[in-house]
Order: C-alpha cells, then structure tokens, then sequence
C-alpha cells in the first residue's frame, strides 16, 4: 500500500472516533437526564371521607378510621398490587409516613395534613414521577352515620321585666341531639353578673352523662342589685364523645333591662252617694287600685270628717293584707246626717312599698241638707187660695 494514501486513512479514522465520543456523551447526559426527571418527588393532597382511598402506580392507602381527633390519630390501610406490602397503619397528624423506602426510593410517603371530623381528614401523598399520577378513589359503600353527640344548650330568665329588688330564675337546659353518648359534661357559667346578687343553686349543676335524645337542666335563683342594661354572656359546655375527643357548644347571649326598683301606685277614689237629709242616711264608696309594678302590703286605713260633728261614718276604716299590681279593692260606708253643713271627708292610706312605707291621702265633700217640713208649704198656699177666692168673687159681681 502507498504509504501516503495509509496515513490518509489513519488520519480520517482519528477523526471519525473523535466525533463519535461527543456524540456518545450527549446521549449519556440525556439518559441521565430522563432518569433524573423520571426520580423526581412530586406530591398531591386529597380529602378523604372513610372508605375512600388514593392509587398511585400500584400502591393504595384507604382511610379506615378517624381514631382521634383531639390526638391527631387517623388509621390508614396500604397496599401494594401483586404484593410486597401490606398494612394498617395509625397515623399521627403532620408526621410522615414512610412505606417501601418512602418516596425518596420507590415507595410512598404519607402526611395526615388535617382531620376535619370523626369521618374525614386531608391526606397528603409523596411519590415519584415515575409512578404516574395519584388519583382518589372515592368509596361505593354507603357511609355509615356519625356517632356524635351534639350538645343544644340554652340559657333563659323566667322574667322579661327585671327590676332592682327581683328575684330571677336563671334556667340552663342542655339536650343531645346527636347521634352518640356524651360524657364529662360541664357547664361553664362565668364569670357572675356584677348587676346580680346569687342566691341559690350557682353555680349550675347537670348530669355528667346524657345519650341521644336525653336532655336536663338546672336552675339558680338570683336577685338584681344594680339598674342598666347587661348584655347576659353565651353559656359554654364541654364534653367528650365516644372516643374521648374534647367537643364544646355555646348558648346565644342575650340582653336585659334592670329597671329602678318596682313600687306600688295606690289609687284611690271616693264616691258619695249624693246630698244626705238631714236625720237622713246616705253611702261613700271606697275603692282601691294598684297601678305600679309591685304589690301594696299592709294597708291601713284611717280617717276623719271636718267638722267632726253633724256627719256620722261607719266602717270607714280599713285594713287589707295586700293589693297586687294591676289589683283592686272596693268597700262601703254608711254615712248618717245628723246636723245640715258641708263635710270633708279625709282618707289617708298607709302601706308597705317593699322595705319602704308609703302612703296616699284623699278627701271629698258630703253635704247635709237642711230639714224639710211637709206643712210649711201650707202657710203659704193657704193665703194664696184665699186671695184668689176673693178675687174670683168680685169677679162675679162686676160682671152681673
């Protein structure tokens, strides 16, 4: 061979190789590349209801219980399709969960993100790329109702109108309208209302234990010390439910008036029954009315007739052990004229207003008449007569 065209082809084939080697590692950075891209960790949360489950390439994880919410305890199933695993696992809430070498080799990492209810939680999933996408399954069981209690509580005052001297019943009435048992119940009533002295039964006892559909109640009895307006606070109980979670409702609050102290308003009226003859009988009537906001006790009644002879009065005077707001009483006096004139009667009222004494003072005016006599008219009709008889006489005369 010609020893120049031998070195021709030596030096074309130095060439050839040095442009197969870039080639060579363009093609190994590419592999490595898409083997990189394939391992990367990506991840998706999905809410669950129990029963539901989520795949991802051939893993499933099936929520199977929510075991404590208060704790942060959910129970999940995991499997992989054609075997290598397969378990139960409790769950703690916002800690990682590796299965199969996690998601940093070919398996899957799990994270309770957050548990809503004794039925639901956020579940979240770690895996690689390479798996696919992870997707929910949701469950075609019918799901199965709450156990739950549910504790409706109330809060009322036996009275819309309060007064500075009342006493309230304050009455806390709590219900399970849930579906499940609830323990440890307690009531939170506090703090006490300063525009309140607490008499009895505070603070408020219930029954510790109620099942579904069970209610009870207590009462207090306290007395208003201080007038405004109060806004009454919301009533807090708290209880657990089958699984120990700690679980609280509150009552609406509400506003009251206390007003001044109520008093009584005694109104009285006296009625004669008209002018009296003298010698002659006649009536006062007397009534009484209530119209304040509390009741009138102890009530004497007292009087005198000016001038204090010439009108005589029996059974003018009176007692009355109480008169009720809105209340009357009514009575009688015989009244007898023993000299003409005009009389005042005076009535004076005393009474107990609650710890205060009161009173209330009335007058009216009676008249007896001076005495008639049947035959005085006659000392008049008898001249008349006369004098009209001796007119008519003289009128006969002159006219015959």
């Amino acid at each position: 061979m010609n020893p120049i065209h031998a070195s021709k082809m030596s030096a074309n084939m130095r060439w050839s190789c040095l442009a197969i080697v870039p080639l060579m590692l363009l093609s190994a950075f590419a592999a490595q590349a898409s083997e990189s891209k394939d391992n990367d960790v990506i991840f998706s949360d999905f809410t669950l209801n129990i029963g539901d489950s989520i795949s991802v390439g051939n893993y499933q994880a099936e929520l199977v219980e929510v075991q404590s919410v208060k704790d942060g305890l959910v129970v999940m199933h995991i499997k992989k399709i054609g075997g290598g695993l397969d378990e139960q696992r409790a769950l703690l809430q916002n800690n990682a969960n590796d299965f199969n070498g996690g998601s940093d080799s070919e398996g899957i990492t799990l994270t309770v993100i957050d548990i809503f209810d004794d039925q639901s939680a956020k579940v979240r999933v770690e895996y690689q790329r390479s798996l696919g996408t992870a997707r929910k399954r949701t469950s075609e069981k019918p799901r199965t109702p709450l156990d739950v209690p549910n504790l409706l509580v109330q809060k009322s005052f036996d009275k819309d109108q309060i007064s500075i001297g009342d006493d309230v019943e304050a009455t806390i009435s709590v219900k399970n309208v849930g579906t499940g048992p609830a323990s440890n119940i307690k009531i939170e009533d506090i703090p006490p209302l300063p525009e309140f002295s607490y008499k009895a039964g505070y603070p408020p006892r219930i029954n510790q234990n109620l099942e579904p559909g069970e209610s009870d109640s207590a009462i207090y009895i306290m007395s208003a010390v201080k007038e405004g307006s109060i806004r009454v606070p919301a009533v807090q109980v708290s209880y657990t439910d089958s699984k120990k979670n700690v679980r609280s409702n509150n009552s609406e609050p509400f506003n009251v008036v206390i007003n001044p102290k109520s008093k009584p308003d005694l109104q009285i009226t006296l009625t004669p029954s008209g002018p009296i003859p003298n010698g002659g009988k006649g009536v006062l009537n007397i009534s009484l009315v209530n119209d304040g906001k509390a009741s009138a006790t102890r009530i004497e009644i007292s009087a005198y007739i000016n001038p204090a002879d010439g009108l005589v009065a029996e059974g003018l005077e009176k007692s009355f052990f109480e008169i009720m707001p809105g209340k009357e009483e009514n009575y009688s006096a015989q009244l007898l004229g023993e000299k003409a004139g005009n009389y005042t009667v005076h009535l004076r009222a005393s009474f107990q207003g609650g710890d205060e004494a009161m009173f209330k003072e009335i007058e009216t005016e009676v008249t007896v008449q001076e005495r008639e006599y049947k035959y005085i008219y006659l000392l008049l009709i008898v001249p008349v007569a006369f004098i009209f008889g001796w007119l008519y006489r003289r009128y006969k005369e002159y006219k015959y």
